[in-house]
C-alpha cells in the first residue's frame, strides 16, 4: 500500500491502494468540475463504487446519470464513457482498473503536467490504456 496522492489536475486526487499487473486500486476523490472528454480503455476493465457523494457519469450515447454513495458501476473493455463531480460537495469513489496495464504510469505522467504540444505523443504512448473517442 502507498500513502501518496496523485493530483490529476484542480479537481480530482487519486490515492494509490494497491497496485499489481492484475490490477490498480484507487481511492479517488473528485471536487466540482467540468465533464473529462469522452474516452474508452482498450483492454481494460473499469469498476465503481461510491462512497460519497454523488458523480455524473455518461456510458456511451446514454444520457447522464447520477451515481449516489452505495452505488457501484462496472465499465467493460472499449465502452465509451465519462465521470465528473457536478456539485459543489467532494465526491469519492473506490476504483479498480482491471489489468492494470501502465495506468498508474499513465496517471503519474499527467499529474507531472503535459504540455498541449505533447498531449497527442502521450496518448499514443498510453494507447493500450486509454483512447479519445472522437
Amino acid at each position: 500500500m502507498t500513502d501518496d496522492v496523485i493530483h490529476l489536475g484542480p479537481n480530482q486526487d487519486l490515492r494509490v491502494v494497491s497496485s499489481t499487473p492484475e490490477r490498480l486500486v484507487l481511492e479517488a476523490r473528485w471536487r466540482q468540475g467540468d465533464p473529462p472528454p469522452a474516452h474508452f480503455h482498450p483492454s481494460q476493465q473499469e469498476h465503481f463504487e461510491v462512497l460519497e457523494g454523488e458523480l455524473m457519469v455518461v456510458i456511451g450515447d446514454d444520457p447522464p446519470r447520477h451515481l449516489h454513495a452505495g452505488d457501484a458501476l462496472e465499465i467493460p473493455q472499449g465502452t465509451v464513457h465519462r465521470m465528473w463531480n457536478a456539485l459543489p460537495s467532494e465526491a469519492r469513489a473506490a476504483w479498480e482498473i482491471m489489468p492494470a496495464q501502465r495506468t498508474e504510469e499513465l496517471f503519474r505522467t499527467v499529474a507531472a503536467g503535459v504540455r498541449p504540444e505533447d498531449a497527442g505523443r502521450m496518448l499514443e504512448e498510453f494507447s493500450a490504456e486509454i483512447r479519445l473517442a472522437s
